[in-house]
């Protein structure tokens, strides 16, 4: 008989059969790196035939800044169906309950990073409408140095203190969503980064005016964080933060951090699904007010369907129902989420 349920955390261990099998191309050690470190906190989804997992998905928690709000909102990875078992209809049922639980939960919206935008359109995803893009490719190449009293430097665990206050001001200052970093967020992306055969470099001021202590170590400000991994002598860019605002900065400080490897920026555009939408729009925020008064349509989650006015402006969300009279449009799911996200920014650059 088929079963939708999520594993119990010492079952966990028994999916990497499958995960291995159908995400080949990762290598030994990044499987290692998230078995030990994702698997500590995340929820996995399987669907099974007679005891026997057929479908898999995980949900990896992130604790995200929404427009000033925090809310643990799961990233779905590592979606796989054994090729005997696809097109049945079962990652569809293993979405529609996952949709619905994540619903009961009042979790606002998941997103993923996806392989096939087309299916996941037709589960109610959209593309974020603003999200951050950085250039899709850099050659290698030695330039003259950008900025002279600037030094790359290997990150190491005491300066994660450092790090997490100058990423989370940058990311505040410039989008409205993005994952909130913490001291375990920069530990687990040491072991990632570590796996990836990459690593974390800060671009530092340096100034010898002032001794750190009796060692007579330079006093040195944060400038930049930049998270890479590398394949077959070509480093892959997944977050570059600056205080600089020229993007030709960037190009310039990759190949002065990592000048003996072929530069690429990782492209994370990703998807987002409402849930528990009455959650969802009380997180909203918008400069430009709008107000609609609508019939909202949702095949997978029917605890989101109803007519409801939706007003959302500077100073947040709100959601209430409405008699089928005052309705002026009908509105499926994914069209509804693009509205409201219509000028949020935001900032989602996770592997996994």
């Amino acid at each position: 008989m088929e079963r939708v349920r999520y594993l119990e955390p010492q079952e966990k261990q028994k999916t990497r059969e499958m995960y291995e099998q159908i995400f080949s191309e990762d290598t030994k050690e990044f499987v290692d790196y998230y078995y030990k470190w994702k698997t500590k906190d995340n929820r996995i989804l399987v669907l099974e035939e007679a005891g026997i997992p057929e479908v898999m998905m995980h949900l990896n928690p992130y604790t995200l800044w929404i427009h000033g709000h925090l809310r643990k909102v799961p990233y779905i990875v590592a979606v796989a169906t054994y090729p005997d078992c696809r097109r049945q209809g079962k990652m569809g049922r293993v979405m529609e309950w996952a949709l619905q639980d994540l619903a009961q939960q009042q979790a606002p919206f998941t997103f993923l990073l996806p392989a096939d935008p087309a299916y996941y359109r037709g589960q109610g995803f959209v593309f974020f409408p603003c999200q951050n893009f950085q250039e899709s490719f850099l050659g290698k190449g030695t330039e003259k140095k950008l900025f002279p009293d600037l030094q790359w430097q290997k990150a190491e665990a005491v300066d994660i203190p450092e790090m997490v206050e100058f990423s989370n001001n940058i990311l505040q200052e410039k989008y409205h969503i993005f994952v909130k970093r913490d001291a375990q967020y920069y530990q687990r992306l040491f072991a990632e980064t570590k796996a990836e055969r990459g690593g974390i470099l800060l671009l530092k001021e340096v100034s010898a005016k002032e001794p750190r202590c009796a060692r007579g170590e330079e006093e040195s400000r944060l400038k930049g964080i930049l998270v890479y991994g590398v394949e077959q002598q070509k480093a892959e860019i997944q977050e570059l933060l600056i205080e600089a605002q020229d993007s030709g900065y960037k190009t310039k400080l990759c190949r002065e951090a990592l000048p003996e490897l072929e530069i690429t920026f990782g492209e994370f555009p990703m998807m987002v699904r409402i849930a528990n939408l009455r959650e969802f729009v009380s997180l909203m925020k918008s400069e430009k007010a709008c107000c609609y008064e609508i019939k909202v349509k949702d095949e997978m989650v029917p605890s989101n369907c109803g007519c409801f006015r939706i007003e959302v402006s500077k100073d947040g969300g709100r959601i209430q129902e409405i008699s089928q009279e005052k309705v002026k449009e009908e509105i499926d799911i994914q069209k509804l989420a693009e509205m409201l996200l219509e000028d949020t920014c935001v900032y989602l650059k996770e592997w996994v």
